[in-house]
């Protein structure tokens, strides 16, 4: 299987065909395979495979209600869903290379997934003179479910047996079992006094199958408070204008299981490699039973306005985020035999921002209506502390009181003019680049970002168009570059051609090198340095939609509601100076979001 970037990076030039109209594997009798890289392939043959997938999909709700009291009622949802997939690959002949040795080859799998939840409730409300009282207490159950199974079949004497597993000489077999159980009982009081001062505290206790018995629960907890000031009669006098004011604030504490199953028990698996002739097993990954649950606190207050009788609505909120055992992949040092472990993470990280948002009638007449909204968000990351940062394997990637994105690396000074080699600054002047060499050269965190919704309705006309935007530091050409040196036979970017090719040259690109020269050690060290790294700021038209309702008066003898021709559009034009495929992608072999038209007619009987 090809993917992508193994055919962007093909030779432009590369054979496709031979002399005799089939699938080329040389080219001037030198054979793809014997050039030392299996990206080398003709993507044509791509198309001689073959895939197939049948799915079933069951999904159904309840939803149960009985009054039991006239202020207490008793409530119950029940969903299930259960999803069966069969897939088959087949490889034939005409999809390989002849000069390979390999012989044509198939896949099958299977896979079942069943969830189910429950979620009783139990629902006091009471409304006085004074306010609104409501008391809510309920309780969740989850049980998620699922088999996977696969047949690999490879050395098929006829590609008219590929569509059979029993045909294959040699078989391959993989299955898998993985149960996920949550549940959580909670509560929750809301008070409202006079429609103006709202009070709301909730509780809960959550466990999940996804830790070790003794650290499966964890309690959670929040109060929040909401003022509407705009009730106040003295407010009504004093800015008549303001047809709406409310301040809030919460704070609380929310958790996260997302770490996949099974990740505190020690697990194994079988391997084909064998060992007096039986087969072997292997640690999957390093277990650890001690992680618990992702606890964040999380405090938000806000303030929301309203103004000409809703016409103008603007809301603005800051929130402080802080948690100290967010569940990473924690990396470990080579020598452990693991890459990573799955852990609580030692620091204490905190995210702050603003966010605002902004909505306009600006036209509101009989057969017009324009309406433009606007939102933005102003992020900020910090490390406040980490326990034996200095000796643990995040040393030279974290620093305190900077960002968890932080570039924490090489300060890369261009290409020497007179050798056409990348150069580096050498912090301590000891004539070596090390990591203690490194210096911090800002973040990967957004400065901003935001979008512009624009929605516009005339007569039977609907026509929105929604702008995104970022402020970012981003991934640049140049490491692709480094991955990929120029000189390679790998494809290459055009930018490469203004490369530096004779002293003087001022180029951001070095010179050429197909051996392992200087250049070519400079290239390597192009990855620990900021020099890959560029301004990747856009702002993109990411959703056009035009629609045109047909009269009612048309449809009435037909005994159709709602007719609607509708086009829309996805990724129409993006503004940036971004120098490469996509400045969100940030990589020369991913696709980058695909523009998009669709069109088509919608009724409503």
């Amino acid at each position: 299987m090809v993917s992508f970037p193994g055919i962007v990076n093909l030779p432009p030039n590369i054979n496709l065909y031979d002399s005799s109209g089939k699938l080329a594997w040389q080219d001037a009798g030198i054979l793809y395979s014997s050039l030392g890289n299996n990206d080398i392939v003709n993507p044509l043959s791509l198309l001689q495979e073959k895939y197939k997938s049948v799915n079933e999909n069951l999904l159904g709700n309840l939803l149960l209600s009985y009054k039991i009291l006239p202020d207490l009622v008793f409530r119950s949802s029940f969903g299930y869903n259960t999803f069966r997939s069969d897939e088959s690959t087949t490889r034939p002949t005409t999809a390989i290379d002849p000069n390979s040795g390999e012989l044509p080859s198939s896949a099958f799998a299977n896979s079942n997934t069943r969830n189910w939840i429950i979620e009783p409730q139990l629902e006091y409300s009471r409304v006085t003179a004074l306010g609104k009282l409501n008391i809510l207490l309920g309780n969740t159950y989850q049980d998620k479910s699922g088999s996977t199974s696969s047949m690999n079949g490879t050395n098929y004497n006829s590609d008219l047996l590929l569509n059979s597993i029993a045909a294959a000489p040699n078989i391959t077999a993989y299955n898998d079992f993985v149960q996920y159980r949550y549940t959580a009982f909670f509560g929750r009081v809301n008070y409202n006094l006079y429609d103006k001062y709202i009070l709301n505290i909730s509780a809960r206790r959550d466990g999940s199958s996804r830790f070790a018995p003794e650290n499966r629960w964890a309690n959670f907890g929040a109060v929040g408070a909401a003022w509407i000031f705009s009730s106040e009669p003295i407010v009504k006098k004093v800015l008549p204008f303001l047809s709406f004011g409310k301040i809030r604030g919460s704070y609380g504490t929310t958790g996260n299981d997302q770490i996949g199953d099974y990740k505190f028990l020690n697990l194994w698996s079988n391997t084909t490699n064998t060992y007096n002739g039986l087969s072997g097993l292997y640690p999957k990954a390093l277990y650890n039973p001690g992680y618990s649950w992702e606890i964040n606190k999380k405090l938000e207050a806000a303030i929301e306005l309203g103004f000409l009788s809703d016409d103008i609505l603007f809301s603005a909120s800051f929130y402080n985020n802080r948690s100290s055992n967010q569940l990473i992949s924690y990396s470990l040092p080579t020598q452990t035999g693991f890459f990573n472990v799955i852990r609580n993470f030692p620091g204490l990280v905190e995210n702050t921002g603003w966010e605002m948002t902004l909505t306009t009638k600006n036209f509101h007449k009989k057969g017009f209506s324009w309406t433009t909204s606007f939102n933005i968000t102003i992020p900020k990351n910090r490390l406040l502390a980490f326990p034996g940062l200095s000796t643990s394997s995040y040393a030279g990637r974290y620093v305190i009181g900077q960002s968890l994105n932080l570039i924490n690396a090489l300060k890369y000074t261009g290409v020497d003019p007179k050798t056409g080699i990348y150069t580096y600054e050498d912090l301590n002047k000891d004539g070596q680049l090390t990591t203690a060499d490194y210096q911090v050269q800002g973040n990967l965190d957004p400065k901003f970002y935001g979008g512009l919704q624009n929605s516009i309705t005339y007569r039977q006309f609907d026509l929105s168009f929604f702008f995104e935007f970022r402020k970012q530091t981003g991934l640049s050409y140049l490491n692709q570059l480094a991955f990929t040196p120029p000189g390679w036979i790998y494809n290459q970017p055009d930018l490469v051609l203004n490369r530096w090719q004779q002293p003087g040259n001022v180029s951001p690109v070095q010179q050429f090198t197909s051996g392992y020269t200087n250049a070519y050690v400079a290239i390597a060290q192009l990855t620990n340095s900021n020099g890959i790294y560029t301004d990747a700021s856009f702002i993109r038209l990411k959703n056009v939609s035009l629609s045109y309702h047909l009269p009612v008066s048309w449809l009435g003898k037909y005994h159709i509601r709602n007719c609607r021709l509708f086009v829309e559009a996805q990724n129409l034009l993006t503004i940036t100076n971004y120098k490469g495929s996509d400045p969100e992608t940030q990589n020369f072999y991913i696709l980058p979001p695909l523009r998009s038209i669709v069109g088509g007619i919608q009724f409503n009987f």
